[in-house]
């Protein structure tokens, strides 16, 4: 039975806000304080929103391009790319690096390839309901999270990912 074009779109959103929250969360458990040394002696306190940048990545020759410095171990299926970015964190010196892309493959098999992935790479991994419609894990390395999640979207199976680098040189 096919689902009705709003509830895919719903679910489409719900997908992109479930791996930024997720990459927010994880990024929010791992990060780390300053040193009370460095900090400013002023006794004023700063409540001014933090700095983000987002860059999108641009296109070569006619095909969406991986951020810069997207790993190239990480399994996916470059010439589908729907979506590339690159978010800056400067005050917490972190930077997150986000791709989509639509496979053939089934969400079940995209999963698998996902899960042996960080198991092989030595993520601590966390999983989501498996029965879920959109199936997330997440991996967490020391400087480095991996957040996957994989949904189906028109009779294919949407997959976005979200790297996120703890410490930016």
């Amino acid at each position: 039975m096919e689902q009705p074009q709003q509830i895919k779109t719903i679910s489409a959103v719900v997908v992109i806000l479930l791996v930024l929250g997720a990459g927010f969360l994880l990024f929010l458990k791992y990060r780390t304080f300053p040193n009370p040394e460095n900090s400013p002696k002023s006794g004023s306190t700063n409540h001014e929103p933090g700095t983000v940048v987002v860059e999108n990545t641009s296109m070569i020759n006619g095909t969406l391009s991986l951020p810069a410095g997207f790993p190239q171990d990480i399994p996916l299926e470059k010439g589908n790319l729907i979506e590339s970015a690159t978010t800056y964190y400067p005050e917490q010196n972190v930077r997150q690096l986000s791709i989509s892309y639509q496979s053939s493959r089934t969400t079940t098999e995209k999963y698998a390839e996902y899960k042996n992935y960080m198991t092989a790479s030595g993520y601590e991994i966390t999983e989501e309901d498996t029965n879920a419609p959109v199936r997330a894990i997440f991996g967490v390395k020391e400087d480095r999270n991996l957040s996957v999640a994989i949904s189906s979207r028109e009779g294919k199976t949407l997959v976005q990912l979200s790297y996120l680098l703890k410490s930016v040189q």
